[in-house]
């Protein structure tokens, strides 16, 4: 059958409940980045039903209850990652262990695991905090700048490269590609992208095989997987997970964070008057700004909450339905510096969940405290525009802020 979602019919497949047929893009749910979070929050008060299935994007399954979309995110067994963006590529490459089910992916994660130690990411802070400081100071001279493009992007990214001990030098050409494999809503520009980092990633695989080293490549090509050398192929798929989530989870954090400070100058001014308060802040704003939205393949025929859900379907399971979910938060739009945060999904959970989270709080601890000394008092730029981009993980674009 099919059904005017907005403009245009969308074609709903034979089996699909009618009344589960919802007209919601998980990836675009508003053009409005101060709204974006709230799209969410609205439609998950209006709809009664714990999933449903949106025609967007190829057509897909939502989950929309919190406790159901933190529980997706762990339950391998009934949902695979084997892709992580709808529609599916099938033609996508294995991207190490973020599109690995366990028990395959436990090799895999290992070394992730040793490369982002806490040790590891301890040796880091003196840098990460140089870095935030001599960026805050070349900009503090300044009445203004573009945010993303000269703080958000620069911080994270020169960190990660770093961390993996590529040239920065290549940190545009690298942001770029993971731009596209994380928001690119064709299929294709996504395997595009994903190929560029492999052909950028090969060479510098293939000269550290054979050599020791701590940094995140080296043990990528160098690792053991269940007793035996990894393959060339299963190194160039982690080493591209690796990238590809380094590359631009923090930066559109960021983005979204900057903007609320920016309109909010009762929330900026205390944490500027109290900065012991920001390590704590920190994690309300990854609580409040959600910005990843996974999803999971449907492993085989089954009935969930009483839906039958068909074997290779695809669920939807934005971070931003647990994370801003009134049964889970009290007032979840609301930014609270005293607020007690458990649990988010930001950084995922499960065999899943992000090894590199502690690496992304630090920076956002870090650049916070080093912006906010030096740049206390900003706000947006009067009457610009300030788009929003979603995707696997969504991100504002260009946040244009004067002081």
């Amino acid at each position: 059958m099919e059904r005017e979602m907005g403009d245009m019919p969308m074609a709903i497949p034979a089996g699909i409940p009618g009344h589960l047929v919802v007209d919601f893009d998980v990836y675009n749910p508003t053009p409005d980045a101060e709204g974006f979070h709230r799209a969410f929050v609205d439609f998950q008060r209006a709809t009664p039903h714990p999933l449903v299935w949106s025609p967007h994007h190829g057509g897909h399954w939502i989950a929309v209850r919190g406790q159901d979309v933190h529980d997706l995110y762990a339950d391998h067994e009934r949902f695979s990652s084997r892709h992580y963006f709808v529609p599916a590529a099938p033609e996508q490459m294995p991207i190490g262990a973020f599109t690995l089910d366990p028990p395959e992916h436990q090799p895999f994660r290992a070394f992730l695991n040793m490369g982002l130690s806490p040790r590891i990411v301890g040796s880091k802070t003196a840098f990460v905090r140089q870095f935030a400081i001599d960026l805050a100071e070349g900009l503090a001279g300044r009445s203004a700048c573009n945010y993303i493009a000269e703080f958000a992007d620069v911080l994270p990214l020169t960190v990660f490269l770093d961390l993996v001990e590529l040239p920065l030098a290549d940190r545009e050409k690298l942001g770029t590609f993971a731009e596209i494999a994380t928001r690119a809503p064709d299929p294709a520009q996504r395997v595009e992208a994903i190929n560029g980092l492999a052909a950028y990633l090969q060479p510098h695989l293939q000269a550290r095989r054979g050599r020791g080293g701590e940094d995140l490549l080296s043990r990528a090509a160098n690792a053991d997987i269940g007793g035996r050398p990894i393959s060339d192929i299963e190194a160039l798929g982690a080493s591209i997970h690796i990238l590809g989530a380094g590359l631009d989870t923090v930066s559109s954090l960021f983005s979204f964070v900057m903007l609320f400070l920016a309109r909010n100058p009762d929330h900026r001014r205390a944490l500027v008057e109290n900065p012991e308060l920001i390590p704590a802040a920190a994690m309300e704003l990854v609580r409040r700004f959600p910005v990843v939205t996974m999803v999971r393949q449907v492993r085989a025929d089954m009935d969930f909450h009483g839906v039958a859900l068909r074997k290779g379907e695809m669920v939807a399971i934005p971070s931003a339905f647990f994370n801003l979910d009134e049964t889970i938060y009290e007032r979840p739009l609301e930014v609270d510096w005293t607020r007690r945060v458990d649990r988010v999904l930001t950084f995922g959970n499960g065999p899943h969940r992000c090894p590199g989270a502690v690496l992304g709080r630090n920076e956002l601890v870090i650049g916070l405290q080093e912006w906010l000394k030096r740049i206390p008092d900003f706000s947006v730029a009067p009457g610009a525009a300030i788009p929003v981009a979603g995707g696997t993980v969504a991100k504002i674009l260009d946040l244009p802020l004067v002081w």
